[in-house]
């Protein structure tokens, strides 16, 4: 079961607590790990919020789930870029190419429940693969572009 919200970046948890009330029995605690995630109380749902300026994303699962969203704009990317694998840098022509390349790694990270710079450089995403360590990652990925956002959501196997 995946549930995907999009919504304007105000009360995000209000309209979490909004959403999980029409899945969940009772209300469920908010807590946040060691590197700040938050999550469920009893893990009876995953879910993860991301918000690009004025617009957010909230995504509810039954498995651990990230999801991470980019206001589509032309940005200068190319010092992050320089980071990134030649393969890489052979796909990323625009600001649109390189965000998709940023969303799914920030996606895979919030699903892990680690921090951005932590795993960034062990990460790659070619020909539509994730990778870490140079090896596929084992999760499902929801990948696309909405209105003026590009996003993607992580979930677990």
């Amino acid at each position: 079961m995946l549930k995907i919200y999009f919504t304007e970046n105000e009360n995000v948890y209000v309209k979490l607590e909004k959403y999980l009330s029409g899945l969940l029995p009772s209300p469920a605690r908010i807590l946040r790990n060691g590197n700040g995630k938050p999550y469920l109380e009893g893990d009876p749902l995953f879910f993860s919020i991301s918000h690009s300026a004025n617009k957010a994303l909230i995504a509810i699962c039954d498995k651990p789930v990230g999801a991470d969203i980019e206001i589509l704009a032309d940005r200068n990317y190319k010092a992050v870029l320089s980071r990134f694998c030649a393969d890489e840098r052979k796909e990323i022509k625009n600001s649109h190419d390189f965000l998709k390349h940023w969303v799914v790694r920030e996606a895979y990270i919030k699903m892990l429940g680690d921090t951005v710079w932590g795993k960034l450089k062990k990460l790659s995403f070619t020909d539509g693969t994730l990778f870490y360590c140079g090896k596929p990652v084992d999760c499902e990925f929801k990948n696309g572009r909405k209105d003026n956002v590009v996003y993607s959501i992580c979930i677990a196997k």
